[in-house]
């Protein structure tokens, strides 16, 4: 039996890149099925998931500037197709790094990274807009949205990982560690916001390392019950991914309204954080609660 800390432990099944349970219907039928696509011809390339995702970071960057560059409409219609492709893009190198065996802390981090640095560049191309009528209010707007942005997008994507983890055995950079040097502060970083974003995991981590590490029917058992709370959750929670940040910024644009995107994360996005961390401490809680039924009904159920 592997450590809890490695790749895989006993009682998971093989942990899938994108669990179809917690997916959002775009991801599912649109973007992840195009991304399978661009890995299915890359996978014999040398071309190299890091390298993926600097071009999602430079196609992203793309689209910023058509949304503020080009004349209305196509402004918004080609600044929506390369956000489409930026999806694409941020959904294929991830893949490409598990089917060629390149998954790494390391690649995680330079996703991050990519996936952030192309946000910032379309905060920056509607500060520039909006200053014209707005002056230095339109950088403090943004520099607001930007660090609601980092918080909604940690809690989601901490949520993802940690289901991964827990259902499949999949580790993430909470147990392989953040690496060194710059890497290692902007990682430590992230794991430090995801903590704070992740009320009552502790508790959690606590309680399901003594369980896994008894294997058998309680690991299955364990793993079956978290799937069973929080897969509803996770997926609910995709409303803070960037999905709903692609239709939004369009719809701005069409509409000639770039502060509305800004808007949507301080107001609308910050109200589903709020309740998405209720939710996740008070699912939490509950799971510690009846992890002590599922060990009483494994330590007592026939060989």
């Amino acid at each position: 039996m592997m450590s809890t800390a490695g790749r895989e432990i006993d009682g998971a099944a093989s942990a899938p890149g994108r669990p179809s349970e917690i997916e959002d219907p775009t991801n599912r039928w649109l973007i992840h099925p195009l991304s399978r696509v661009l890995v299915d011809r890359l996978v014999h390339t040398p071309i190299t998931p890091n390298q993926v995702s600097v071009a999602g970071f430079l196609v992203g960057a793309a689209g910023a500037m058509a949304y503020v560059k080009l004349s209305w409409p196509w402004s918004a219609l080609i600044g929506l197709a390369f956000w489409i492709a930026w999806h694409v893009l941020d959904g294929a190198d991830g893949d490409l790094a598990r089917r060629t065996g390149r998954a790494s802390p390391l690649g995680e981090l330079i996703d991050g990274v990519c996936d952030h640095a192309s946000q910032v560049v379309l905060y920056v191309a509607f500060a520039l807009v909006l200053q014209r009528a707005m002056g230095a209010g339109a950088w403090w707007l943004a520099s607001a949205a930007g660090a609601s942005h980092f918080a909604q997008a940690n809690a989601y994507e901490s949520g993802r990982k940690t289901y991964r983890r827990w259902v499949y055995g999949a580790a993430w950079m909470r147990q392989t560690g953040s690496g060194e040097g710059l890497g290692g502060l902007l990682g430590g970083l992230y794991l430090g916001v995801s903590a704070l974003l992740s009320p009552g995991e502790s508790e959690v981590e606590a309680a399901m390392e003594r369980r896994l590490s008894a294997g058998g029917p309680q690991a299955k058992e364990v793993r079956a019950l978290y799937r069973q709370l929080f897969a509803p959750l996770v997926k609910l929670s995709g409303v803070l991914g960037g999905n709903s940040r692609t239709v939004v910024a369009f719809l701005s644009v069409l509409a000639g309204k770039p502060a509305w995107f800004f808007w949507f994360e301080l107001t609308v996005l910050n109200v589903a954080l709020v309740l998405l961390l209720v939710r996740r401490a008070r699912l939490n809680a509950a799971f510690v609660g009846r992890l002590g039924a599922v060990s009483y009904q494994a330590a007592t159920a026939p060989n």
